[in-house]
Parts: C-alpha cells; sequence; structure tokens
C-alpha cells in the first residue's frame, strides 16, 4: 500500500488527468482530420468499383504522412490475413518479380489483427479490409496497455505516487508519446516499453543485491523474490529484442556494464550481500526466452543468418555475458577470483567466444549475415533518411532556438536537478546509489546513440524516465518531517507543469492547429501529393484488371502506391529491400535506353511514375557513383524527363494536376513499358500527350510523323483537326 501523503497522489492524479486528457483531444483532432482528408478524391469513380487485379483492394484511409512505416505494417497484416497465415516472411510487393524477405515481428501485426476483427465484428466483410482502420486506432490502445502495464509493475514495488510520476514523466516527454499517436502504427513505442521493463524488473528486484538476514523493516507491498523479478527483466528484454534488435541490443549491453558497475563499485549495504548465481540466471532466462521468440517467429522455414534481427547467435551471447557478470560479482564478494582450473577457464573462454560471436560475424562475414553493413544502404540512410541524422545536425539544419531542444529534454536537466539537490543535502542513499549505477550506463549509451541518430531517441528518453523514477522514489523514503522531501515533491510537481507548458501543450496546440485546417488552402505538399499518388494508383491499377502492375517510383512514392491499390514496386527504403533498392537506383542511372529496356524488362515494369516532389533519380545516381565509382549522369532518364525524349517502347500519359490539390505547380511524369508498341502507336499517344498538355507545337509535329506512317489512320486527322491554332493557346513544358 502506497505510504505516501495524500496531497501528493491526488496532485499526481490531477496531473495525469490534465495530460491525459490534452492528448485524448490531439487524438481526436488528428481522428478527425485523417477522416477529412481520406474523403477528398480528384476522380468520380469511387474506389473498388471497377475491376481490379486478382488480390488487390483500393484503401479509402489515407494514413498521416508521418506514418510511412505504418503503411507498410497494414500491407505487410493484410497479407497475412489474406493468405491465412499468423506469420509474413515475403512479400510480393516490393523488389519486383520475385519479392523480398519481411523480418518484421509478428507483435504488432497480431495486435493489428485482433484490433480488425473487433473492427469486423457484424459486418460479413472480410477482416483484412479493416487492417487500416486498427492502425488508428493501435497507437492510443498500445499506449493504455504498454504504459499501463509498466505503471502496475512499479506500483506493485513503489507505490502508487511513483507510478503516477513515472507515467507523468513519459507522457510529457515528445519523444515517447510520438510512438503512440494515432495512425502511427509502429514497433517503436513496443520495444520502448519492454526494453524498459527489463531494467526496471532489475530495479525492482534489489539490483542484485538480496539479504543476508531477515530484515525488521516492514515488507514493501508487493515486494517479489529477487530471482523471479530477474526472470521477468531477461523475458522482457528477450520480448524487445524479438521486436527490434537494433534498439535492445544496446541497451542490454548498457544494462550488462550496469550490473558490473553495481557489482565492482558499490559496497554492499549492511544486511545484504550480492545474490550467487542471479546473472547466470539473468542470462539464462534473456537467452532462453530469446530462443523462444526466435522459433516463434522464424520455426521452421526461415531459420536463417540475418543478425539484423532477433538471433540465436544473441542469445547465447547474453547467456555468456550473465556467466561472466556472475564470476565478476562473486570476485567482488569474496575477494577472492573464481575462476580455478581447466574447467572454468574453459567456460570463460567459451563466455568470451560467444559474446564475441555476433560481432566476428558481422566483421568477417558482411552483408551476407547483416546488409545494414551494405556501402549502397549505409551511405543512403546517412544522407537521405532523417531518422539516421544526427540531432545536433537536425537541430542545426532547422535552426531552431536553443530554448527549444532544453525544452524537448527538458527532463534530463530535471534529473540532474534533482540529484545535485540530494546531494547537497546529503540525502543519496545505498539504494539511489545503486539505482544510479545500474541505469546510469544503458541511459547514457542510448543518450549517444540519439546523439548520433534521432532514431534511438524514443528509447533513451523512455531510460532516462526510470532515472526520474529513482530519483522521485529516493524522495519518498525520507523521512515525511525531513524538508529534502518536500522540496523534493515539489520540484517534482513543478517538473511535470513545466514540462507539460513547454512541450507537450504547445505541441498539442499545433497539432490542433494543423490537423484542424489541414484542407485550407493551399494545401500542404505533403497531403496534396499523396492525395494524387492515391488517384495514380487507382487509375494505373484499374487500367490493368488482369495482372497486378509493377510500378518504378521514388522510395516514399513506392510505398503510397502500394498501400493505395496493392501495386508491385521495387525500391523501398528498408533494409530486406536492398536489392530492390539497388535494381531502382541502376534502371534510374542507366545511360542509354537499350540498357533501361532491358533492365526494366528484367524486372517487370509496367509503369514508371515520377512526382516533382519525390524524384529519387539524381540521388539514386549519385548513390550509386559514390558506392560503385559508376560514371554519373543519368543520360537516359534526363533526356525523357527534361527533354521529352521518348523511345518506341514508352509511351507517356498526361497528368495534369488538379488546382484543388494544392500543388498544381508539381508534376507528376507517368510513362507505360510497352515493349510491343510499334513506331505508328509511339508517335500517336506522344501525340495524345502533347494535347492534352497543353503543348500543340509539339502534338502537331508528333500527329505529323504519325500520319505519315499511318495516312488512313482517322483518329490522326481528328486531333490534327482539332489542334488550337492560335499561338497563345500553347503551354512551354
Amino acid at each position: 500500500m502506497d505510504k505516501s501523503p495524500h496531497w501528493i497522489l491526488n496532485s499526481l492524479l490531477a496531473c495525469l488527468v490534465v495530460v491525459l486528457t490534452t492528448i485524448a483531444l490531439d487524438g481526436a483532432a488528428r481522428l478527425g482530420s485523417v477522416e477529412k482528408i481520406s474523403a477528398v478524391t480528384f476522380s468520380e469513380t469511387l474506389p473498388n468499383s471497377k475491376s481490379l487485379p486478382p488480390g488487390s483492394r483500393q484503401e479509402t484511409i489515407l494514413l498521416p504522412q508521418a506514418s510511412v512505416d505504418a503503411r507498410w505494417w497494414v500491407i505487410h497484416t493484410r497479407e497475412m490475413l489474406r493468405e491465412g497465415a499468423w506469420r509474413i516472411r515475403h512479400s510480393d510487393l516490393d523488389n519486383a518479380p520475385t519479392g523480398r524477405e519481411v523480418h518484421w515481428s509478428s507483435f504488432l501485426m497480431w495486435v493489428l489483427s485482433g484490433l480488425a476483427w473487433i473492427r469486423s465484428w457484424g459486418t460479413g466483410e472480410p477482416l483484412h479490409h479493416f487492417v487500416a482502420d486498427a492502425a488508428l486506432a493501435v497507437g492510443p490502445f498500445l499506449m493504455v496497455a504498454l504504459l499501463g502495464g509498466l505503471a502496475l509493475m512499479i506500483a506493485r514495488v513503489w507505490g502508487g505516487s511513483t507510478a503516477l510520476f513515472y507515467l507523468l514523466v513519459l507522457l510529457t516527454t515528445r519523444a515517447v508519446t510520438r510512438t503512440f499517436f494515432l495512425g502511427e502504427a509502429d514497433h517503436h513505442g513496443i520495444v520502448l516499453a519492454f526494453a524498459s521493463a527489463c531494467p526496471l524488473a532489475l530495479l525492482a528486484g534489489g539490483g542484485g543485491f538480496s539479504k543476508t538476514q531477515k530484515s525488521k523493516r516492514e515488507k514493501r507491498p508487493g515486494e517479489t523474490s529477487l530471482s523471479c523479478w530477474v526472470i521477468v527483466s531477461g523475458i522482457s528484454g528477450a520480448a524487445a529484442l524479438w521486436v527490434s534488435a537494433s534498439t535492445t541490443l544496446p541497451i542490454l549491453a548498457g544494462t550488462g556494464l550496469g550490473i558490473l558497475a553495481c557489482a565492482l563499485l558499490l559496497k554492499t549495504e549492511p544486511g545484504t550481500r550480492h545474490a550467487p548465481g542471479i546473472w547466470f540466471l539473468w542470462g539464462l532466462s534473456g537467452c532462453l526466452a530469446s530462443l523462444a521468440f526466435y522459433l516463434l517467429e522464424y520455426f521452421p522455414g526461415h531459420m536463417g543468418w540475418r543478425l539484423e534481427v532477433n538471433h540465436p547467435l544473441y542469445a547465447f551471447a547474453w547467456l555468456g555475458g550473465g556467466w561472466i557478470l556472475d564470476k565478476a560479482a562473486a570476485w567482488r564478494s569474496s575477494g577472492r577470483f573464481s575462476i580455478r582450473g581447466f574447467t572454468d577457464c574453459l567456460r570463460l573462454i567459451l563466455a568470451l567466444a560467444v559474446c564475441a560471436a555476433p560481432l566476428a560475424a558481422i566483421l568477417f562475414a558482411g552483408d551476407r549475415v547483416f546488409w545494414i553493413s551494405d556501402k549502397f544502404l549505409l551511405s543512403l540512410h546517412k544522407e537521405y533518411i532523417l531518422e539516421f541524422q544526427s540531432l545536433i545536425g537536425l537541430y542545426g539544419k532547422e535552426k531552431q532556438p536553443l530554448w527549444i531542444p532544453l525544452f524537448y529534454h527538458f527532463w534530463i536537466f530535471a534529473i540532474a536537478a534533482g540529484i545535485a539537490f540530494l546531494g547537497i543535502r546529503r540525502s543519496i542513499d545505498w539504494r539511489l546509489r545503486c539505482d544510479l549505477c545500474l541505469l546510469a550506463p544503458p541511459v547514457f549509451v542510448m543518450q549517444l546513440l540519439a546523439v548520433w541518430q534521432v532514431r534511438w531517441g524514443s528509447a533513451a528518453a523512455a531510460l532516462w524516465a526510470l532515472m526520474a523514477l529513482a530519483v522521485f522514489a529516493a524522495f519518498l523514503r525520507l523521512p515525511s518531517s525531513n524538508s529534502t522531501r518536500t522540496f523534493g515533491v515539489m520540484g517534482a510537481l513543478a517538473s511535470i507543469a513545466v514540462a507539460f507548458f513547454s512541450a507537450t501543450l504547445p505541441t498539442a496546440v499545433a497539432s490542433y492547429q494543423e490537423e484542424t485546417t489541414a484542407l485550407n488552402s493551399p494545401i500542404a505538399e505533403s497531403i496534396g501529393g499523396n492525395l494524387l499518388l492515391r488517384d495514380v494508383a487507382r487509375r494505373i491499377s484499374e487500367s490493368s484488371p488482369g495482372t497486378v502492375p509493377t510500378v518504378l517510383s521514388g522510395p516514399n512514392s513506392s510505398t503510397e502506391l502500394s498501400y493505395q491499390a496493392g501495386l508491385k514496386t521495387l525500391g523501398t527504403l528498408y533494409w530486406e529491400n536492398m536489392p530492390g533498392l539497388k535494381a531502382a537506383a541502376h534502371i534510374f542511372a542507366v545511360p542509354d535506353g537499350d540498357e533501361a529496356l532491358r533492365l526494366l524488362t528484367a524486372s517487370g515494369v509496367t509503369h514508371i511514375v515520377v512526382p516533382s516532389w519525390d524524384n529519387f533519380a539524381a540521388a539514386y545516381d549519385d548513390l550509386l557513383a559514390k558506392t560503385e565509382g559508376r560514371p554519373g549522369g543519368m543520360a537516359f532518364f534526363k533526356s525523357i524527363l527534361e527533354n521529352e525524349e521518348y523511345p518506341t517502347w514508352l509511351r507517356p500519359f498526361a497528368y495534369p494536376i488538379p488546382s484543388t490539390s494544392g500543388i498544381d505547380s508539381q508534376s507528376v511524369r507517368i510513362f507505360a513499358v510497352l515493349p510491343a508498341q510499334n513506331a505508328f502507336e509511339s508517335w500517336f499517344y506522344r501525340g495524345v500527350y502533347h494535347f492534352e498538355s497543353g503543348q500543340p507545337e509539339k502534338a502537331k509535329r508528333a500527329f505529323e510523323h504519325a500520319a505519315l506512317l499511318r495516312p488512313t489512320d482517322a483518329r490522326v486527322k481528328t486531333y490534327l483537326e482539332n489542334l488550337p491554332t492560335s499561338p497563345s493557346n500553347s503551354t512551354q513544358p
């Protein structure tokens, strides 16, 4: 039972109500914006009203622009449900025509499937029709379920006040709350929760220290044995490893350093000792749980060597690390080196070997087991993907005032102030020293990574919240009459208010204004662009009811085309699609038409779509020049995009952008790849393109060429007769 005064608990409850109300209003605004934007159409044809390729369906919900990954979570879940499977290991929509592997954790797909099942109740429609609806709700659902679960764990050990404070730290940290935004269906919030539970359970278990004798103090409410908490930590870390190995591995390594620091640097409190065998139990539970999750995801047909994701090598490295930590703790506790004899030396060598095995495999096998080490992917990530940018570089590009990043990272400074205040008042007890010693390494490891690449920012912020929990719990452990406790609790409440009014509320207000005015003229390029791509995707799918078209486009446009109409593409920004990205790059960078046709035919490309806001051709050309030493220039695509010089096998289509789109100053270039098209058809449809694009002079020349090849064709004669004669009607390209 929570022993803190009622005024603390009531104050924190009031703060939580205010924060949750703000988050709920923000979510309602986002939902209203999605509904309004999704209702906009540039075509009189209703979605799914025409014949479509087998297995295709035109999506009616336009997810928020920032939710690029959410689109693929929806796509993969749809594929899984259509196939009647419970996992998805391959997608035909990327890297056409062969497709690509899928290594995304099934956990989120199962959650999406469950929410889609609830949404479909009583409709009689197929379950996969409701996956996009589920994607809108999954963020808030996971926030309640996962963060609520963490709060219950904390309340069991530290009491309700500490649990509420921890929740408020998380909910007033934008890097955390944005992982649970409405429509942001992604794994980041899931891994954040599981990864936080790993060191949190170790804190709850006392940091690896057990009592040597019965303590006279009253037993804490819900106190559980140390071994149980260590097992919970291992299972939680393994679950995080299953969801995202790249985020979890640094946290596990940092937690191991924290355990080592506690074992080597801290003197045991009177009446306590290092629990023998406890860290081997941690490594064993983590290893077994990791292997179980690996088998759950890949057994029996996909157990390969992909070290970008959860793999048995990481499980055995965890086991070896646990054994080494246990030996270090035993040595510190007894004062004697406990590695004796040939058997123990052999075990030490084996433990070190399995710890080093994943890194050795990556270094020596390279992109055979770790595609992210490929030079092309590394360069692409570094230069063109936002989440791989550095924090300092990002703030520098946006030229924000210094106080903005300070407020976004406010809790780091508040935690430092709390620790300093306790130090000045000589109130840092042994329990806090143990907690900080355990938490500091993983927190600093993740914060350094977050400065290097912003994609680790949410995980770092979640670990800082654990530091805040430890400091707040230290204040509450002080006697109620102690002024340090009173000032500390008041400072914690003031910190919540500062975080709310400096970051949470302003961003929610800005988001509300942005969402409620999303369709005001002029429409933002991000919204208008996706609306246009949805219309293009629908037109292409309706033009080919027999087979699913394959479209060459930019990376983000490829995702939108696949999401909106199930079109096949080549190059999307995922490491599993490295072959597709390289194939798309080589096509765009090709120097001549014959080679272009060969590569396009090999990939089964039927259409090319080049939006001016996602024209990645030059970027592909630059990446190949840097990583493969190819001469740049992309002469062929420059000739068709800039000079409108089309080979016989390429048919351009005019796509006049509606003025209501808000981006009518942009352009979308659409081509059909038709190897069997003859010279007459080439000139005739080229003329149609120029005619519909408002270029009468070019249209006239094209139709005249067509007339020479087929003088009796009535269509050519009709177009020539209807060409405008006034030069004022001519629009230059």
